[in-house]
């Protein structure tokens, strides 16, 4: 995965022209799962949301083959770069520092099950 393949951007960010403009406030049900405890919302098989789970698991599977992705928050006026520094991140409030954060857990997954069956399941990480 591209270090910029992810970027979550605010209010007045213009977005990248070579990526595609998502709204984190047009996924229903997404802010709920992610206003819980990190604990909580970081557990992405816990979700009772199957349609959040989709969203996120496509926008991982774009991102995993390529595509570049911008997250557009209405929490934030700008965003100069999003910070991979997980205690920020769980003592943020960001809706798009979140997303962000899930799609790249969720790619680091696919990335991972890629591996293990080209070596027969006998990669470890």
């Amino acid at each position: 995965m591209n270090q910029n393949s992810v970027k979550v951007i605010g209010i007045k960010n213009e977005s990248r022209k070579d990526a595609e403009l998502l709204y984190v406030n047009q996924v229903d049900g997404l802010k709920e799962i992610l206003n819980r405890d990190f604990v909580e919302w970081s557990n992405f098989d816990s979700w009772e949301s199957l349609s959040v789970q989709q969203w996120i698991f496509s926008k991982a599977l774009d991102v995993y083959k390529g595509k570049k992705i911008d997250i557009k928050c209405d929490c934030c006026e700008y965003i100069g770069s999003l910070q991979s520094d997980c205690e920020n991140i769980k003592k943020g409030k960001c809706y798009g520092k979140k997303s962000a954060y899930m799609i790249e857990k969720v790619v680091y997954e696919i990335v991972l099950a890629k591996a293990r069956r080209e070596s027969d399941g006998t990669y470890s990480a």
